[in-house]
This record gives C-alpha cells, structure tokens and sequence, in this order.
C-alpha cells in the first residue's frame, strides 16, 4: 500500500515506535513527515536526515496540526503522540484529557477536513477495560476514531492496540538490566503480574498491517504472548550469564514493593464483550474488532474463536524464547 509516491505523517515521531516506523518507511522511499513537539530529538534523531521532513508543533494545537497537514498533503497519518506515564497520569488526568483526548480529535479533525486517506490511532492493551486515568483516555480516543469513521465520506480512521515493547523507552528491562549491572537490587511490583511482550519490529508489523486492512472504524489487536514477571527476570538472567567469561553465575535478586498508582496486575487487549464483533485476518497475526455501528461493508473473514486477551490466559514459560525476544528487542 505505502510506495515512493505517498506522504505518511507520523505525529510524537521522536518517540520509540515513530523512531522504528520511520527506519521501516524510509526503505520505501516514501515522503516522512514528523509532528513533534520535542525540538531537541528532532535535531538530534533528524537533523541530518533529508529523507525526513520535521515540524515543530503540538497535537493539542488544532491550527498547527490543520496547516501542517494542508502544506504537506500526507496519504496517511500515524498518530502515535500521547502521554504514557500510567502513573504520572493518575496525579495529572488534566494534561493526559488535552493530550490523548482532545489531542487525538484534533489529528481525526484535521486528517477529516483535508480528506487524508487513512489515519491511525496507535493506542495500547490499557484501553481495553480500562482501570487507569492512560488507559481510559485511549480508550475514549479509539471511541472518538470510529466515530469519526462513521461521520466520514473519505477518511478511512482505526486505531491498533499492542502492549509493552522491549527496550521502548521506559520499558522495564533496560531498567532492570542497568540496575543490575550497578548491583542494584530489583523493585518487582508483583510476583503474579503478567505483561504482553513484543519488539518494536513487531509493533511496527503490527501498526502498519492495521494500516494495511483498515477500512474503516475497527481496532486491530496482534495475537501475542505474556510472561510473568519471575519469567522475565529469568530470562534476563540468563542473557547476562551468557556474556560472563568465568564459571560464577550470577542470580538476580529482587524485592516486591506493590502495584503503582493505576496499575493493573494482568492486561487486557481483547474484552469478552468484543468477542461477538471479532474477526480472524488471514495471513497475519491480527484480529480485527469491528465497530458496533457502522456504514461500512468488511471482509468476509471467519469469526474469532478463541476467548478473551487478558495476559494470565496467555502465559509462556518459555525462558529460552523470552530471552531472544529480549535479545532481540534489544538490538533494535
């Protein structure tokens, strides 16, 4: 779908995913324009790149956002800005409404008032069912992109959940990872908690295989594994005892200190009450959640089978396939 001849946008580009998205999408030889408000990772990401094009500007700034899509014309738009902070968030609901909520109607507005082709919510696993000031603002923010599509003649608007991505910023493994290398001990939330875990090259597979599908008003959710968080520190373990000359192992303590402000103990990407409106993309590892009202005619795919995506039902135990998944996300 995205050739040398499309503009694709990215808003909060200086960020992980717009970072790994931009890396995909410069092998296309397509125009790369990033919307971001951080000056200083543009210079410092971008300065040097003419293959992407930088602008200054903020998605709670409707103005900006209308002129700058008006000037470059994008094809697409991935709208990957947000605040993430779960619990930041939970002492600043205000900042989170402008940002994730208002925000994210002012990038569906613009894309709508200058009939982008297609416009992509990235959102996360904590707007399913939300329990957090983050997570319920994406949740209203996919609520505000179907509707959008529903109130749409030419803009195709979905949004795409995924969960914790290895080695994304504020991801909790390099963390761990250099707390263990200063001797530190680890802080563990919870010894029952499971997460969702994938690299940033999955998640730019998955945001742009929802790109791909999209047409019109759905949530894309990928089919992947969780890991408990004894798992995970196993796995790092046995990462940082392969690169040890000597024969001493090293085991890494840790020490349960309870869930933060906002957090939840197990993720939810796919509801129970989202099972009846389901569906199994063929050749790819994503479901598609249709809207419960829509204009749209869809594919004539099979009716998802399986249960709810809460992570305790999908635990792995696989230590080994963990620790080259974080390897893996490592590298990226």
């Amino acid at each position: 779908m995205i050739d040398s001849t499309k503009t694709v946008m990215i808003t909060g580009g200086t960020g992980s995913l717009g970072k790994a998205l931009i890396n995909r999408l410069k092998s296309v030889g397509c125009k790369l324009i990033v919307f971001s408000r951080d000056e200083g990772k543009q210079a410092l990401i971008y300065g040097r790149d003419s293959a992407v094009e930088c602008v200054i500007g903020d998605i709670r700034d409707y103005d900006k956002l209308n002129i700058t899509i008006q000037r470059h014309r994008p094809d697409y738009i991935i709208h990957t800005a947000a605040l993430k902070r779960i619990d930041d968030m939970e002492f600043y609901p205000d900042e989170c409404v402008k940002t994730n909520i208002n925000g994210s109607e002012n990038v569906a507005r613009a894309a709508l008032e200058n009939n982008v082709k297609k416009c992509i919510l990235v959102s996360t696993d904590k707007a399913c069912q939300p329990v957090n000031v983050y997570g319920s603002s994406k949740f209203i923010a996919e609520r505000i992109f179907t509707n959008y599509d529903y109130n749409s003649r030419s803009t195709i608007f979905a949004s795409v959940r995924y969960g914790n991505v290895i080695a994304s910023r504020g991801s909790f493994i390099p963390l761990w990872i250099d707390m263990v290398k200063a001797g530190e001990i680890l802080k563990v939330t919870s010894e029952d908690m499971t997460r969702f875990l994938f690299t940033l090259e999955d998640a730019v597979d998955t945001v742009l295989g929802a790109l791909n599908h999209a047409l019109g008003g759905e949530v894309f959710v990928p089919q992947i594994d969780s890991y408990t968080l004894p798992s995970c520190i196993k796995a790092v373990e046995k990462i940082m005892n392969e690169n040890v000359l000597m024969n001493v192992k090293q085991t890494i303590d840790y020490e349960v200190i309870g869930l933060r402000p906002g957090e939840k103990l197990h993720e939810d990407m796919l509801a129970k009450t989202e099972l009846p409106y389901t569906y199994s993309i063929p050749d790819i590892n994503l479901l598609q959640i249709r809207p419960q009202y829509t204009h749209k005619t869809y594919q004539d795919w099979e009716l998802y089978d399986g249960p709810e995506f809460n992570s305790a039902l999908y635990v792995s135990e696989d230590i080994d396939k963990l620790s080259k998944l974080i390897k893996e996300g490592l590298q990226q």
